[in-house]
């Protein structure tokens, strides 16, 4: 099937020397699956169409330069490798150059947004550019990892999240795909609020051991992992920019988030009907678990299992395909709010902290049709005078305690938290 001379480099699709630490994505090819008529742009620094490896699936009508402002995005700075290694991921074609893409059936479009600053009108016009053709949006990138930085998408942005899972793909909605981030144990993905959108699908990493590597961030709002880099090198290998150039050197999470791109190609080549909220159950109902020895899996209401560094466990090509073939659509999203609840108090110097309760009755939930739950959001106002130092926990009726915030050691910032979402998924 596979004529690629690269493919036995290429551990994250078969791992012979760590069996099942892979995407388990053989079986579904052998289906014939390969994610044909599906599109994934990749919002980044561009992507090198003329590569031998890529040419054949590139989407001309999905791309396009921001930076230039230029028809062609294609890698221009020294630099500007980036996006042709995730597209290469997630689309390598299936010859006799470098590797293969897990989805290598599919088309893969470039919208240039990484090699200088935009604004912020540019960023919403990307992440909803030919959104009809676009099915996915892999977006290896966010705001600094540096433990102190918290931000994320402004107002504009957030309406073209908005308007691409409503209107996007002819109303089924869009399927935003974010790197986690590679702020390691010094930060938490739930300070970028790219990834705690309840929009976009966020997807942390482990290396080809099935161990969390040492940049990979965990927070509540995190989803589920796919491979990518180690401490011990095992990098991914991909197509590079050149005519047929290859590296092993790509990594991170930048690295993890394609795959997770392609795997969603793979399921919108069988079931093109799914809605975006659809694609979000599939990820929560088809991951797996694994490293159960660790203690923060922890069991949830709905009987699944969770871990902050890994969300609902790794993506799994061949189980998410199945259970898309017979997976009945979730219906309409609804929303429930408590609005404001003012604490009015101070934060003390000790272990005791405050404690806010809100109940919602049955009652409530019933009139709004709360039947399952997915996103939780808690929006707050927050003074301090060392905001690292603040840790903040959300606790369900049954006892499943979510870390929305496990306090940040280098972040020293005066500000506090100012209207900031904290996000968890944890209690799905």
């Amino acid at each position: 099937m596979l004529r690629d001379p690269g493919f036995p480099k290429q551990w994250h699709l078969q791992n012979t020397e760590n069996v099942g630490n892979d995407l388990n994505v053989l079986k579904v090819w052998q289906q014939g699956i390969f994610g044909e008529n599906v599109v994934v742009a990749l919002l980044d620094d561009g992507l090198d169409m003329d590569s031998e490896d890529l040419k054949t699936n590139y989407f001309a009508e999905g791309s396009y330069d921001f930076n230039d402002r230029s028809a062609v995005p294609k890698p221009r700075l020294p630099d500007d490798y980036h996006g042709t290694r995730c597209a290469g991921e997630i689309a390598a074609a299936n010859n006799s150059v470098c590797g293969v893409g897990v989805a290598f059936g599919s088309k893969v479009a470039g919208i240039r947004i990484l090699s200088e600053e935009i604004s912020d009108v540019d960023e919403a016009l990307a992440l909803v550019y030919q959104n009809q053709k676009n099915h996915i949006y892999s977006c290896s990138w966010g705001p600094a990892d540096d433990g102190i930085s918290m931000d994320g998408p402004s107002q504009v942005i957030q309406d073209a999240l908005v308007s691409g899972v409503t209107q996007g793909r002819d109303g089924k909605g869009s399927i935003f795909v974010f790197a986690t981030g590679n702020g390691g144990e010094s930060d938490n993905c739930n300070f970028d609020g790219y990834v705690n959108s309840i929009y976009t699908v966020s997807i942390g990493a482990i290396d080809r051991n099935d161990q969390q590597p040492f940049y990979s961030e965990q927070c509540s709002a995190q989803l589920a992992v796919t491979y990518s880099s180690g401490a011990n090198g095992g990098g991914i290998f991909t197509t590079d920019v050149g005519s047929d150039v290859c590296t092993d050197k790509h990594g991170g999470t930048s690295a993890a988030a394609p795959l997770a791109a392609g795997l969603f190609a793979l399921v919108l080549s069988v079931r093109p009907d799914l809605h975006w909220r659809d694609v979000q159950h599939l990820t929560v109902r088809s991951a797996q678990p694994f490293s159960l020895d660790d203690p923060d899996w922890k069991n949830t209401t709905s009987g699944l299992k969770f871990n902050h560094k890994y969300g609902f466990g790794k993506l799994d090509a061949y189980q998410l395909i199945e259970a898309s073939k017979s997976y009945e659509s979730v219906g309409p999203q609804v929303h429930y709010s408590s609005g404001l609840l003012k604490v009015d108090q101070a934060i003390p110097f000790s272990s005791a902290g405050i404690k806010q309760t809100f109940a919602v009755s049955t009652e409530a939930a019933q009139n709004h049709l709360l039947n399952l739950l997915e996103h939780v959001t808690v929006t707050v106002d927050i003074s301090h005078q060392l905001r690292g130092d603040v840790e903040v926990y959300l606790t369900s009726p049954n006892n499943v305690t979510s870390v929305l915030s496990p306090g940040r050691p280098l972040d020293s910032s005066e500000q506090g938290f100012k209207n900031w979402t904290f996000m968890s998924v944890q209690h799905w």
